[in-house]
């Protein structure tokens, strides 16, 4: 394959993603937890659905350049992590922080990617770097509605949707594309694209749920 080294990186890709009636499938819990604190769910927009949008350019005609992910943290805050997906490079150092007043957890059960960090009490940080490619599934096992996800890439071309639904990756390469726009509760989109010449791509969706 080429190296993204020698390729024109002056490419731009932009859109706007709309979401369906996915926003409704992030579900707040109610009641106790079972160490008696009462459930409660974070109104911080990294929390909400139309924020955990994220759009990643995978090349398939050249190796891409990775560098690791600075300052990759999810928090843990009225019982609610925060974001809800966390993009990271593969291999990134992803920071665990408890901002509640009583103790948490954060554990994977994901395969190739298990580890439990323990309870940890309030103020209290940890860090595990994360050795897989994909989807890790994020739990607490003091309070079981909270959930979260990692996605962990082999490319450095992502971002997250703003509070319009907006997106934009500059510093492209020329070349081949996989275009993945992932949401937790909702189909995933992939499409192949080209991009070359300094060229600003626009490519709008609209998401729905998974059947």
């Amino acid at each position: 394959m080429i190296n993204s080294n020698f390729l024109s990186k002056g490419n731009e890709v932009k859109g706007n993603i709309s979401i369906g009636n996915c926003h409704n499938t992030i579900v707040k819990g109610n009641g106790y937890n079972k160490d008696g604190t009462e459930i409660m769910h974070s109104d911080h927009p990294l929390a909400q659905a139309n924020r955990n949008v994220i759009i990643s350019m995978h090349p398939l005609d050249f190796e891409p350049e990775l560098t690791l992910t600075d300052n990759a943290y999810i928090s843990q805050s009225e019982q609610t992590f925060i974001p809800h997906v966390l993009p990271i490079v593969v291999g990134s150092k992803v920071h665990f922080l408890n901002e509640d007043e009583f103790f948490h957890n954060v554990q994977s059960y994901t395969s190739k990617s298990r580890f439990s960090i323990g309870r940890r009490a309030p103020g209290i940080s940890y860090s595990e770097t994360i050795k897989k490619k994909g989807v890790i599934e994020l739990t607490c096992d003091i309070h079981s509605q909270m959930n979260a996800k990692i996605l962990s890439f082999d490319t450095p071309y992502f971002c997250r949707v703003d509070e319009n639904g907006s997106y934009l990756i500059k510093s492209l390469p020329d070349g081949k594309y996989r275009m993945e726009i992932y949401h937790p509760t909702c189909d995933k989109i992939t499409e192949e694209v080209e991009i070359g010449g300094g060229e600003v791509l626009e490519i709008n969706y609209h998401l729905s749920n998974k059947v």
